[in-house]
């Protein structure tokens, strides 16, 4: 397969043969007006940035034909764990001849953890939300919506898809979205401490939330956002220093120490506790131990 490292523009790429790699280059890119062409361009540079673990994830006859960037979107979650959803939901969307995988990516749109798929047989449609968001629909009923995907693109992702449905075989038809093993990307059923498949280690939602109860942050730090983890780590410390250093020109008696601790522990630490477990449970977090062999792909968990 020949690497994208070196390629700087988009329209290298439109007159390469097929079988120089797993992406279909005239379904990724158009050179159709200037802003097609801009968009284009925007595309090439995040596939480069994906290349490597993409590959990695795509079976030997699966091929890419479109992928666009979004930040998976609740209200739930926005109304009560407010701004970090922002940072931890952005994801890569890749349609494959497949399924759409949903690949973790940061702020400069570089992979981070989590990776999971929707097969392609059980998407009922791809629409647009009247905000103008984007809504994936199953055929099980569970709907997704993805914000901040670009008009152009999501018009191209809802085409290629139907196209992909049209002309492909769904091996699938049920379920909705399946999280990835860090390690080998089998997709994984509940949360166990190994991937059954390569036996390599993960990380535990349950463990989070506990660090998490025993001092805001931890569990963060554990699960590796290190971004929200120091800014809760500083939060959590400021106000237990409030509590156990307070001004001595107030006189507080230990019983009023006491409340004051019980209120930062009931406000502060149960609440980030639920908060990290939630979020410990979107994906699978990959631990130190990596994989100890890896089964054939076919082989994944019940």
């Amino acid at each position: 397969m020949v690497s994208l490292e070196g390629v700087e523009r988009f329209e290298e790429l439109l007159y390469r043969h097929e079988s120089d790699g797993p992406y279909n280059y005239r379904t990724l890119f158009t050179a159709d007006g200037f802003w097609a062409r801009r968009a284009s361009q925007k595309r090439l540079t995040l596939l480069k940035k994906l290349d490597v673990p993409l590959r990695a994830m795509l079976e030997s006859s699966e091929q890419v034909i479109f992928l666009t960037a979004g930040v998976m979107y609740s209200f739930w979650e926005s109304y009560f764990l407010g701004l970090p959803m922002y940072y931890l939901n952005r994801r890569a969307l890749v349609l494959t001849t497949e399924r759409l995988l949903l690949i973790q990516i940061n702020s400069r749109k570089r992979p981070e953890v989590l990776r999971s798929q929707i097969l392609l047989g059980a998407v009922e449609r791809l629409s647009r939300t009247g905000l103008g968001n984007t809504l994936v629909e199953l055929t099980s009923g569970k709907r997704y919506v993805f914000a901040y995907i670009p008009k152009a693109d999501r018009k191209a992702l809802i085409t290629h898809l139907e196209n992909a449905k049209t002309q492909g075989t769904p091996s699938s038809s049920a379920g909705g979205i399946e999280h990835l093993c860090r390690h080998c990307y089998a997709p994984l059923a509940g949360y166990p401490a190994e991937c059954p498949r390569c036996h390599g280690a993960l990380k535990s939602a349950a463990k989070a939330g506990l660090l998490s109860l025993v001092f805001p942050g931890l569990g963060d730090l554990y699960l590796g956002h290190r971004g929200i983890a120091t800014f809760e780590l500083l939060v959590a410390a400021l106000l237990w220093l409030g509590v156990l250093l307070p001004n001595p020109e107030l006189p507080t008696s230990t019983l009023d120490v006491a409340i004051m601790a019980v209120f930062v522990f009931a406000l502060l630490h149960v609440p980030d506790s639920i908060a990290t477990r939630y979020i410990g449970r979107k994906g699978y977090y990959p631990a130190g131990d990596g994989p100890t062999r890896v089964a054939p792909r076919s082989a994944t968990a019940a």
